[in-house]
């Protein structure tokens, strides 16, 4: 079956969600949504507007566009979620020019829900990984992984992080893929795929300090109570920003005790036990 409607532009991403009945894909300038079952193309929408603020620099023209990456996914919520760039171009010396890069979520309408600014230190996330329930995701990149709300009243705040290194310079180490296994239902151990073909891999009991603060509440009731107090923050409504664990995903009372017997487990990242000679 042939899916057409970005007009011979290079694709980026395709995400495909079962649940949903649509499969999306994403090129420079447009997001495309299909129906699984015929290939008909029942959606398409641009990238949000810049909006000029008083302080940009007139001299540079901007535009923004979907970066050029396969970091792209649907939640099974439906909402959309991509990485946009925003180029300042000097109008006289094209040479002096910057970029920004952005998460943005969309309803599978094609409406703009919100934006989230990443560092910029941060290079182009490398792939972006939804929870079951649709209701967080997780963007790999330099120097570990986020994790991200998928709401329409907090937009892609960030709930946690994931460090490679408590090294100051692990922002030279990427992620560029990551597994939950027995299965991303029920976690025991992550895998991550790094830089240089490394492979770590961590028992997931508490990666971060978040996760040790919220080890009786799975990823819905602790997102849900977020979304029950939009006026507060994140932080304050989870006592602590720090991260999760297998109780994230609903898991603490399957964990595997040879998984942790292999995988120690300290704070702010991924770690190897080194074995007893």
């Amino acid at each position: 079956m042939r899916m057409v409607g970005h007009g011979g532009a290079a694709i980026f991403g395709v995400s495909i969600s079962c649940s949903l009945g649509i499969c999306a894909s994403v090129s420079s300038k447009l997001c495309c949504l299909f129906d699984i079952g015929n290939g008909a193309m029942i959606q398409n929408f641009n990238p949000p507007q810049y909006d000029r603020r008083q302080d940009d620099d007139e001299d540079y023209t901007i535009e923004k566009t979907f970066a050029n990456t396969q970091a792209f996914c649907l939640s099974t919520l439906g909402f959309v979620i991509a990485v946009c760039s925003t180029k300042f171009i000097h109008r006289e010396n094209s040479s002096k020019k910057k970029e920004l890069l952005s998460l943005e979520l969309f309803t599978v309408e094609g409406r703009h829900v919100g934006t989230h600014p990443l560092s910029s230190t941060m290079d182009t996330p490398k792939k972006i990984l939804p929870t079951v329930d649709g209701r967080a995701v997780l963007v790999c990149g330099r120097g570990g992984v986020s994790v991200h709300l998928v709401s329409s009243l907090q937009p892609l705040a960030i709930i946690d992080r994931w460090t490679l290194s408590e090294d100051k310079n692990s922002d030279q180490q990427a992620v560029y893929d990551i597994d939950f296994g027995p299965t991303l239902a029920r976690p025991v151990v992550a895998a991550v795929g790094c830089t240089a073909g490394a492979l770590r891999l961590h028992a997931l009991r508490g990666i971060s300090s978040w996760s040790h603060e919220n080890q009786r509440h799975t990823v819905s009731s602790a997102v849900g109570s977020v979304l029950a107090l939009p006026a507060q923050t994140v932080k304050n409504a989870f006592g602590g920003v720090s991260s999760f664990g297998s109780s994230f995903f609903g898991s603490a009372k399957e964990i595997s005790k040879e998984a942790f017997s292999v995988v120690k487990e300290r704070d702010g990242g991924f770690f190897f036990r080194k074995e007893k000679g």
